[in-house]
């Protein structure tokens, strides 16, 4: 069974739209919902913004059900300046930008250097499923980081120096690091719903929607698939 991990309710709400014999249940804090989508068993749940609520989730999803990959679809910031508002990046590699990686350490040292490589036969399945026919939207593969807060725009070059990520997040190197310790196949597809050209919460709330739209989109190619 494959978990589909949303942030937010918006992002969520293709995957729920598209989904078959829906079951709702209970997963300690979460609703979590069960069906199929494209034939393939899948649970969806929304996790709420940040590292540890999405940590919390996705912990508790796996520890419940037999979860076999995991899914992070929504939106990002996006980093690099190649990217457009409504592009996807599917991730190669996640890691922390920030310090947040310390609040999921298990062993008391940070996590900041730690970088959760995307199981590659995943990822080739994934770059299978896009070959064709071609989408209308841009699609890139690369590093993707969390942090614990939206990225200001005049944190965009220090964090470009250091890591040289295509686009950020606010909890996609969480759930990699919890996948990671379950030995668990992880994937993130996040669309651009900001940029540095176009930034804020206005931005995010104009855009939101139709970038959760295009990553539900590239998901979906890839269920098609299996």
């Amino acid at each position: 069974m494959i978990l589909i991990i949303c942030a937010l309710k918006l992002e969520a709400k293709p995957f729920l739209n598209a989904l078959q014999h829906r079951r709702v249940e209970k997963c300690d804090s979460l609703i979590v919902y069960h069906g199929e989508i494209s034939g393939v068993n899948v649970i969806v749940t929304v996790c709420g913004v940040g590292v540890l609520k999405s940590a919390n989730a996705v912990q508790s999803v796996i520890g419940k059900y037999d979860i076999s990959q995991v899914i992070m679809s929504g939106t990002a910031g996006g980093i690099d300046r190649k990217l457009n508002i409504g592009d996807t990046v599917i991730s190669e590699e996640t890691l922390f930008h920030d310090d947040a990686g310390s609040l999921l350490s298990s062993d008391g040292f940070p996590n900041l250097n730690n970088a959760y490589q995307t199981n590659p036969i995943m990822l080739d399945k994934v770059k299978l499923a896009l070959s064709e026919p071609p989408l209308t939207q841009h699609v890139y593969f690369g590093r993707i980081t969390t942090g614990r807060k939206f990225v200001a725009r005049k944190d965009f070059d220090l964090i470009t120096e250091r890591f040289h990520p295509l686009c950020a997040d606010m909890e996609s190197a969480a759930v990699a690091y919890i996948s990671n310790l379950y030995d668990i196949p992880f994937v993130a597809v996040r669309s651009i719903s900001d940029n540095g050209e176009k930034s804020g919460l206005k931005t995010f709330l104009k855009y939101a929607r139709s970038a959760s739209q295009n990553s539900f989109s590239v998901v979906s190619r890839f269920l098609n698939t299996l």
